[in-house]
């Protein structure tokens, strides 16, 4: 009787001993959790998205439900992804990019409101270009009207109308950051130099803007150096 006495006492110690070894580093996990948490936070506030991902991928380790901080990275990234394309001017893609922040739950609201302010400066850009780009199509038609013959009309007009184009080829040096009004207004000029768009793919011609500008050429001379005019 004393034996299993002696026993079943040792045992309760050594339960009670485990249990509060338990509870000690859930404590201390949860500690450094809310740590790690914090500075994350601070991170992202500071601008700083790479060193706060590399904090909440750190701080995976000392929760069991991880759905939530994977979310505030996936997020994070996404930011990242899409202030690239307002970087490079691509607006349209960037303005998609933003408003995919808002589909992250339990997110940080700090670049929910980065990303409104972001969509809202891509949006401005996109009508700068489109009011430039209508100004000088309309310089370069009243250029076109004033020419001595139609010859000399037709040709004015080709130079006029790839002015747009050469100065877009001295910025875009990619396809990926050249906007969809660019590619529209770069078809336009081609045609009223009387080159046939019609088998010319919207790529194609982002890669005829961008080879345009590495040789300092507008988009009309390039084309039809290399064959595009009719």
């Amino acid at each position: 009787m004393k034996k299993f006495l002696l026993f079943l006492g040792i045992f309760l110690l050594l339960l009670i001993g485990v249990g509060f070894y338990a509870w000690h580093i859930e404590r201390d996990s949860s500690d450094k959790y809310q740590q790690l948490k914090t500075l994350a936070k601070k991170q992202v506030e500071e601008n700083k998205y790479k060193q706060a991902k590399k904090t909440l991928t750190n701080s995976l380790d000392f929760v069991i439900n991880q759905g939530a901080i994977e979310s505030k990275i996936n997020q994070i990234s996404s930011f990242q992804e899409a202030s690239k394309f307002l970087k490079v001017k691509n607006y349209s893609d960037a303005i998609t990019a933003f408003k995919k922040i808002q589909s992250y739950k339990n997110g940080y609201n700090i670049l929910l409101s980065r990303a409104n302010d972001s969509i809202e400066k891509a949006r401005q850009a996109i009508e700068e270009q489109k009011n430039q780009a209508a100004k000088e199509s309309s310089e370069e038609t009243e250029t076109a009207g004033q020419a001595d013959s139609a010859s000399a009309s037709s040709s004015e007009a080709a130079k006029s109308s790839s002015s747009i184009a050469s100065e877009w080829t001295k910025i875009y040096q990619t396809t990926s950051s050249i906007p969809q009004e660019v590619v529209d207004q770069g078809r336009k000029n081609l045609q009223d130099a009387g080159v046939n768009t019609d088998t010319i793919s919207d790529l194609k011609i982002r890669e005829m803007i961008v080879a345009a500008g590495k040789l300092q050429e507008n988009i009309v001379t390039y084309a039809k150096e290399n064959g595009y005019s009719n």
